[in-house]
């Protein structure tokens, strides 16, 4: 018989709960639209810019004797300018607090709440920037549509991983699609990711086996880079990247221009949908911020852009192609490598057998559940072969 003793349930009347007053939470997450974009302050609610859309050129003179060159006809050019008006849209939103429910937490809740309601904000703006939409309520009409990245795509500015072959590395694609941008003229100086990424570049060399992604101390911070160039990451989950593994670019060219900076105000006195704040001992926080979005897209010179000039390319996720093939082993492999494995039994209906013949005692190929399948010289059966 186990000897008795007083347990923790047995003297749970005279044990004191003892809560921290922290909130353990991921780190507030900032728009990085915000932190990297060009920002001009403007004080009404639409901004015109003027874009040059045709350059003068000029010509030798010649002259073919007795004719003088001296007074020969001078060439005559021309040049034109087009006008961008970009509108101020406003972005909102109100957080309602009962005040037995401040007055009663161990914290300073009112500055959480304010704090989680920016990050807010800051994630409706970068989703807007960098991909066109909203997760809930209407999108601006007057910023591009899709977004940079739809934006990119529409102009052939996007690069798929696994392009020139299957084991295409990380390295040469983002080289690729840094190479759509420069040919219209403009610096990559920027680049966007989420935070995922980051395996796949952290294994990356050149032919010396430096690496190429390098990370640096700045700014009091490590800094990431790819051939130079920051990468910056979205860390807020507003990235899409099945739609966009990356974005670079030269970001002067996306203007964010700021009518009215991010406020906070308390309310006491007011009606918050079906909350009649004094009526009902609550506060109201409400955030809003004025902002225009565009992404200018100059013209150059002749002969110096694509057709369709953009200062932003996108790289996307590579296609994912289904295996085809198993080969015998213990375990065995399947074909292409890297292709998408069968998740069950089922999904191995048209895999070929490497070899044909039944395959020998032990052997198997590990499916996507993480069962095993072996080839019998028929058909596919479960488990290791016998």
């Amino acid at each position: 018989m186990a000897t008795p003793y007083i347990g923790r349930d047995d003297a749970l009347a005279f044990i004191i709960e003892q809560r921290s007053p922290e909130i353990i939470e991921m780190a507030t997450q900032q728009s990085v639209a915000l932190q990297t974009f060009r920002q001009i302050p403007i004080g009404t609610s639409v901004a015109r810019f003027s874009l040059a859309d045709t350059f003068p050129t000029a010509q030798w003179l010649a002259a073919t004797p007795p004719d003088d060159v001296d007074i020969a006809t001078k060439p005559v050019t021309e040049m034109r300018w087009t006008t961008k008006d970009v509108l101020i849209e406003e972005a909102a939103t109100v957080v309602v607090i009962p005040e037995n429910v401040l007055d009663d937490a161990e914290i300073n809740l009112w500055n959480e709440v304010q704090s989680k309601a920016a990050e807010a904000v800051a994630c409706l703006i970068d989703q807007a920037c960098f991909f066109g939409t909203a997760p809930s309520g209407p999108f601006p009409a007057s910023f591009p549509v899709g977004g940079i990245v739809g934006r990119a795509i529409a102009a052939n500015h996007s690069y798929e991983w696994g392009t020139v072959t299957s084991t295409e590395d990380l390295a040469e694609a983002w080289n690729q699609t840094m190479a759509l941008t420069e040919a219209d003229g403009y610096d990559v100086n920027q680049s966007y990711a989420s935070r995922g990424i980051r395996a796949s570049l952290r294994g990356l060399r050149d032919a010396n086996g430096t690496p190429l992604y390098v990370t640096n101390l700045a700014g009091g911070g490590p800094t990431d880079s790819m051939y130079g160039v920051p990468i910056n990451y979205v860390t807020n989950g507003t990235w899409d990247p099945t739609r966009a593994l990356a974005v670079m670019g030269d970001a002067q060219m996306a203007v964010i221009l700021m009518r009215q900076r991010l406020t906070a105000k308390r309310l006491d006195q007011a009606v918050v949908g079906d909350i009649n704040l004094p009526m009902q001992d609550a506060l109201g926080l409400r955030l809003k911020i004025r902002l225009g979005f565009t992404v200018m897209a100059p013209k150059g010179r002749p002969g110096t852009q694509t057709a369709n000039p953009f200062p932003f390319s996108v790289l996307e996720p590579k296609t994912a192609v289904a295996a085809s093939g198993a080969t015998m082993g213990s375990p065995g492999t399947f074909t292409p490598a890297g292709g998408e494995l069968p998740a069950t039994l089922a999904g191995m209906t048209g895999i070929t057998a490497t070899p044909g013949t039944a395959w020998t005692s032990g052997s198997y190929v590990v499916l996507g559940d993480g069962s095993f399948a072996n080839w019998n010289a028929t058909a596919w059966v479960a488990g290791k072969r016998p």
